[in-house]
């Protein structure tokens, strides 16, 4: 008789979870992402007077070198965003593009700038892109 009652009661769960596993309609329907991101590690990013100087890992490494102007900083919206590596992790930086153009970076970078990661670079050079709209950066 025991067995019975555990039976029954077991079957009785399993067809009542059957049951209450109707699918639900969502609110809104699936849509892909605009966005699309991609990260590389940055060795080194040199601060000058009108750019950061990046120095990232490219395939097979390679090293590459891409300037971002100061002034996406304190653009509206904003180009350029800064965050505070975590411990434990490399500088890196994110690339975003919406729709398949360029829309912002973010440098993930320690915020200590006398560590290694930071540097500065001559103020006697000239930097021709500083005044760029567009991040153009090969990987």
């Amino acid at each position: 008789m025991k067995k019975f009652c555990i039976v029954s009661a077991l079957l009785l769960a399993v067809s009542l979870c059957m049951v209450s596993a109707v699918e639900s309609d969502y609110k809104y329907e699936f849509q892909e992402s605009k966005l699309v991101y991609h990260n590389v590690t940055v060795y080194k990013v040199l601060d000058h007077r009108q750019a950061y100087v990046v120095m990232y890992a490219k395939g097979h490494g390679d090293v590459g070198n891409v300037t971002i102007p100061k002034k996406w900083y304190k653009a509206s919206p904003s180009k350029l965003y800064f965050r505070q590596l975590p411990k434990g992790m490399t500088p890196y930086m994110t690339i975003v593009n919406r729709d398949g153009a360029f829309d912002h970076v973010i440098l993930t970078m320690p915020t200590s700038r006398a560590n290694t990661a930071w540097g500065v670079a001559d103020s006697n050079v000239v930097i021709d892109d500083a005044d760029k709209d567009t991040l153009e950066i090969v990987y």
